[in-house]
């Protein structure tokens, strides 16, 4: 691990790596509600529902963080004590971050605030269009023209509208 007064991590690829977490765990976390959406016709006990976020959310990041940890290791050939580990979790912390506020959601419908499966549809909403926010600011970084950060931005919603189509199909 690197000294606590190193500088973070901001190239590049450590970038390429907060975005590639953050689609990674918007899909799993989307992939997730729609499995809870698909069962809202059965009892569903609602803190039982918000468990299976926490555990599908929370497994994905922890193999994604054991994943880029073992990568890291064999790239740079370095041994455990020089990773810096603050660079690993920064961007693994993304997959964590994309399910918070549908996460949240869910335990304002578990807790009795909002019906429980108002509470499902709107957390699939919020992270269609937070995969979209957050597409927004990633791509207002780059030097592409206005038409091609667009078209990444669509992309990413449209992935997320995608697999609300094939999840419910």
């Amino acid at each position: 691990m690197t000294s606590p007064d190193a500088p973070p991590a901001r190239g590049s690829a450590h970038l390429a790596a907060v975005l590639r977490e953050r689609v990674y765990g918007g899909i799993t976390c989307l992939s997730t509600l729609l499995v809870l959406a698909g069962r809202l016709r059965e009892p569903l006990v609602p803190w039982a529902a918000v468990l299976d976020l926490v555990i599908a959310t929370g497994g994905i990041w922890a193999a994604s963080l054991f994943a880029e940890y073992v990568s890291h290791l064999a790239l740079h050939d370095v041994d455990g004590e020089r990773v810096d580990l603050r660079s690993l979790l920064r961007a693994s912390g993304q997959i964590l971050e994309a399910a918070v506020l549908p996460g949240l959601v869910l335990v304002a419908g578990a807790l009795g605030g909002i019906p429980f499966s108002v509470a499902v549809w709107t957390s699939v909403w919020l992270l269609v269009a937070e995969m979209g926010l957050f597409a927004l600011l990633a791509v207002r970084r780059t030097r592409l023209p206005w038409w091609k950060q667009l078209l990444l931005v669509v992309a990413l919603v449209a992935l997320g509208l995608g697999v609300i189509l094939l999840k419910m199909a």
